[in-house]
């Protein structure tokens, strides 16, 4: 019997010390791939989402923080990640995409359609935008709160860890 628990409690240590490990270089990673994101949001202009209405990222940031998507069709990873981030939209939180040279808005929304993904889409068939928000990966999930980005993300990411995110900055949302 005290084999078994000890064999238990190894295999416990292993897979905490693993974890470990796992959260240390995925935050390293975020850390090294943020660096060329700019702490403040690039565009105070309204952008355009694929239905035609207008969205200003600035503004809405002082309303309550905001998830910002950055993804694309072709991207493996994001087939992952997408479904989330619909889930999270269907919520309460503000989340908006930005969609990376993936084609034109017909192409994208029709992508979108298939998917059933129910996030706001801005389409950056040109890849500008990512490229002035310095994003060198995707996904990428930003969010932004009070004209700043306060958190970055980049690769595969749990619901759960966007789902915290985004509740730490709404719970200090007015601090």
């Amino acid at each position: 019997m005290k084999i078994r628990q000890q064999r238990w409690f190894n295999a416990l240590r292993q897979l905490l010390v693993f974890l470990l490990v796992f959260v240390l270089i995925s935050a390293l990673v975020d850390q090294w791939r943020s660096r060329t994101i700019p702490h403040q949001v690039v565009s105070a202009e309204p952008m355009t989402l694929l239905d035609g209405t207008h969205v200003d990222l600035l503004a809405l940031s002082y309303e309550q923080p905001v998830l910002v998507y950055f993804w694309a069709t072709w991207c493996g990873v994001c087939r992952f990640v997408s479904p989330s981030v619909s889930r999270l939209a269907g919520g309460d939180h503000t989340v908006v995409s930005i969609a990376i040279a993936s084609g034109e808005s017909e192409r994208v929304h029709a992508y979108q359609q298939a998917k059933n993904y129910r996030f706001n889409t801005i389409n950056d068939p040109r890849n500008t935008l990512a490229q002035a928000w310095g994003i060198r990966a995707t996904p990428t999930l930003l969010i932004l709160k009070h004209g700043e980005v306060v958190s970055s993300t980049t690769g595969i990411t749990t619901p759960v860890g966007m789902w915290l995110r985004l509740q730490w900055h709404a719970l200090s949302f007015n601090d």
